[in-house]
């Protein structure tokens, strides 16, 4: 199965330049915990987190007025591609120890997100699909 069939396909994106507090209004506007910073063509060149804005803008007391989201985003983000199975994807979240992965297209391009709670939701699903089937054909 791969990721197409079941990614969040809206992603809340931001771009490198502008500023923290325009990011952390974009995330409570959209109700998200993480934005996907992309450039012009939908490339990712970053993920910025909540988490993010509170260790390395709020805790070192910066003003989010005044710094660009390149500064506290973790750059280079770790991604899957579209046709990427869900076991590549499961190790791809163990390997980077990371909660999010953006999905591109075979252009590099932002075509949407998996989280680790999105797998974790469809592998639970498939476990009690599972075990409804066993307890259905138990023999007599």
């Amino acid at each position: 199965m791969s990721l197409a069939r079941f990614c969040r396909k809206t992603v809340a994106v931001i771009q490198p330049e502008q500023s923290v507090a325009e990011a952390a209004q974009r995330m409570r506007d959209q109700h998200v915990g993480a934005l996907v910073v992309v450039q012009d063509d939908l490339r990712p060149v970053g993920v910025l987190t909540d988490r993010d804005i509170v260790t390395r803008l709020v805790a070192e007391r910066k003003d989010a007025k005044a710094v660009a989201i390149s500064e506290v985003m973790s750059p280079g983000p770790v991604v899957v591609r579209v046709e990427d199975t869900l076991d590549q994807t499961l190790f791809a979240f163990r390997k980077q120890g990371v909660r999010r992965l953006p999905i591109v297209d075979g252009q590099g391009r932002l075509v949407g997100l998996v989280s680790i709670d999105d797998l974790l939701v469809l592998l639970s699903a498939e476990l009690d699909q599972t075990a409804s089937a066993v307890r259905e054909n138990q023999g007599p």
